[in-house]
Order: C-alpha cells, then structure tokens, then sequence
C-alpha cells in the first residue's frame, strides 16, 4: 500500500546568475521523478535581475532536454519572467520523466538564486 507525501528539497541554493557572462545559465540539481504524483511547487529566492526558469527532462541524469509539445511549445514552464524576491511560491505542472532539474537564465543583472522543490510523493 502506497503512502503519499510531501517531499522537500533544496534543489540550488544561492547559486550565482549573472546576464552576459558564462554565468548567465545556471542548472539546478538533478532529483529522480519515478515517485511524483504530478503535483509540484517551486519556491524561488534571488537577490535582483529577472529570471526565467524550465524544467528540464532525462532519462539518465546525464543527457538533459528542454520538453516541448508536439507543436514544439515549450513544457515545465515553471515562471516565465521573475524579478528579485525574497520569496516566490510557484506551483506548476511537472513534465513526467524520470530525472528532472531546473535551468535558470538570468536576463538582466546579477543575482544569487535558491529553488527549494516540493513535491508530491507515493512511497
């Protein structure tokens, strides 16, 4: 018999993003999507800029891909453009895969970035 809980963890944590350098494209840790339910939240910290963040998706934990719909629409949008907050709690739709992570890419200015995941899980 299955139990359902709330799994919480910190994904990146005051991870440096800054427009126009190398560092403008950051990627969150990996974490295993086999037990979510498809009910997840995103709670973002960063100290200035705007950010956009994805989801993306793999099958290893090595090869990374941006997921997309048939008509090549974007998926795991999880904030589309985000400017500094001491605290943002968004809730999205997941895209089913069995290893998922975060890309950040900060359009603007200099900023440090934490994202704490949580999700629904069946144990």
């Amino acid at each position: 018999m299955a139990v359902s809980q709330i799994e919480i963890i910190k994904l990146m944590d005051a991870v440096e993003c800054q427009n126009g350098t190398a560092n403008a494209t950051k990627y969150s840790d990996s974490w295993s999507f086999r037990k979510c339910t498809g009910t997840a939240a995103v709670f973002v910290i960063s100290t200035a800029g705007t950010l956009a963040i994805t989801q993306q998706c793999s099958t290893d934990n090595v090869t990374w891909y941006d997921p997309v719909d048939i008509s090549n629409g974007a998926l795991g949008v999880v904030k589309a453009v985000q400017t500094a907050t001491t605290g943002l709690y968004v809730v999205y739709t997941p895209v089913l895969t069995e290893w998922a992570r975060f890309k950040v890419v900060e359009t603007t200015a200099k900023t440090n970035v934490t994202l704490i995941l949580m999700a629904r899980v069946e144990v």
